[in-house]
């Protein structure tokens, strides 16, 4: 089934307009379960009650506060949440250009894919520019009442649209707080790097596979059979000195891969 754009905008560069469609790169797979009474194997569903009484509050008689401090909080009303909402548009303003090495991966958010519509021709340069340039375009833009932050990229010869997280966001590694300890001496690196070229290889997305996933499917599937089901044994950990705990890893890799 072809993928359905989810949202249409157009990419502004001075006066060059791309028109663009919108496409989600990922897919939610969580598993979600229904809330059920254990008696009478019914659904059942929340509510909002006071926490002084218990009894159940109408949507029309709720509302949002910030809490100040213990005593004191800002009540907002449904009307003042709606004229603060950014106003409904279409247009993504490209910004500026920045090198591909400038934005770490602590800045991304949720990646999208940018497909052409209609103007292919302006779509394509645009997104042979970026990699020749090796830059991406950061844009600002209104989607569904929330203003977004984003990186568009090239990506294969099409673009792709990174949402970025706001510099508030985004703990520094300068600041932690990480205690010193000795440094790994030369045959410990060795053995680290020996280790890492065990399992080095290409990129293989496909194997990454969701194990819990997996394993509530199969545990559905043993009841739905009446069957039991196996727990997961425990993981050996590892005991000894650095270089010990390494040479062992190293063996254990040397055993998986002749099996």
């Amino acid at each position: 089934m072809a993928a359905r754009a989810i949202w249409k905008g157009k990419l502004h560069i001075g006066d060059l307009e791309v028109p663009v469609k919108m496409y989600s790169a990922v897919v939610d797979r969580t598993v979600h379960f229904r809330l059920l009474d254990e008696a009478s194997r019914t659904p059942v569903h929340q509510k909002i009650v006071r926490k002084t009484d218990g009894k159940e509050v109408p949507p029309t008689q709720r509302r949002k506060a910030y809490v100040v401090d213990h005593d004191h909080a800002v009540i907002l009303t449904p009307e003042e949440l709606e004229a603060i909402e950014p106003a409904s548009s279409r247009d993504i303003a490209l910004e500026h250009f920045v090198e591909w090495t400038l934005i770490g991966d602590q800045w991304y958010d949720r990646p999208y894919y940018l497909g052409p519509d209609d103007d292919e021709a302006a779509y394509f340069a645009l997104s042979k520019a970026l990699e020749r340039r090796r830059v991406f375009g950061i844009a600002r833009w209104v989607m569904r009442k929330k203003r977004y932050l984003g990186a568009v990229a090239p990506n294969n010869g099409y673009l792709t649209m990174l949402t970025l997280r706001r510099s508030e966001q985004v703990v520094s590694g300068a600041g932690l707080d990480i205690a010193p300890s000795r440094q790994a001496d030369e045959r410990e690196i060795r053995l680290a790097e020996r280790l890492v070229d065990t399992i080095a290889g290409g990129f293989e997305p496909q194997l990454w596979q969701n194990e819990y996933r997996q394993r509530i499917a199969a545990l559905i599937d043993a009841k739905l059979k009446g069957k039991p089901f196996p727990r997961a044994r425990p993981r050996r950990k590892a005991e000894g000195a650095l270089a010990e705990q390494l040479q062992q890893s190293l063996a254990a890799a040397k055993e998986r891969k002749v099996a």
